[in-house]
């Protein structure tokens, strides 16, 4: 007798863009203050209100830099949601396996191929953990996803996909 269990496994990881976000802010900062120089030496009668203006604008410009991905995993169905701010989500992807041909770790490695479209929610290029799958969707688009998932979720992964899931990459492969 066979159990059919409903799996459930959500994660939420935070995309690394350490450089280009301290260099977002550094810059955010600089124009701020430049804006409120040329605020003060013309307009300064209502200063006050350009600078609460420019400080609410760089506190959203702050607030929005981070951009976060959640991953949902669902007995048998992946969606991947990008979140920006900690408020605003999008969904990016939304498949089922039956759908993924292939799921493989690949490093730092790119993968090259004929693809639709080419969705990053990995940590970063660098990552060690970093995974893709390829997903051709009912409406004939092929897309390359590349994803950091935890070894829960691989094991979630592993149950749907069994051998289209390889463990290992191929030395050289680039599908």
């Amino acid at each position: 007798m066979q159990i059919n269990r409903d799996i459930f496994v959500e994660e939420l990881i935070r995309r690394n863009r350490a450089g280009k976000e301290a260099l977002f802010k550094v810059a955010a900062i600089i124009l701020g203050l430049i804006l409120c120089g040329l605020a003060f030496h013309y307009f300064t009668s209502i200063f006050p209100f350009f600078f609460a203006l420019i400080c609410i604008l760089i506190f959203f410009m702050f607030r929005y830099s981070v951009k976060e991905y959640e991953y949902s995993f669902i007995s048998g169905d992946v969606d991947i949601d990008m979140i920006l701010g900690k408020r605003k989500r999008k969904t990016v992807l939304s498949c089922s396996c039956r759908d993924i041909k292939l799921m493989e770790y690949c490093g730092s490695r790119k993968v090259e191929g004929d693809f639709t479209s080419v969705i990053d929610a990995s940590i970063s290029v660098k990552s060690d953990n970093r995974w893709y799958f390829i997903c051709e969707l009912e409406d004939g688009n092929r897309t390359l996803v590349y994803f950091n998932p935890s070894k829960r979720l691989q094991d979630a992964f592993k149950q749907y996909l069994g051998p289209k899931m390889k463990l290992e990459p191929a030395e050289g492969s680039s599908k």
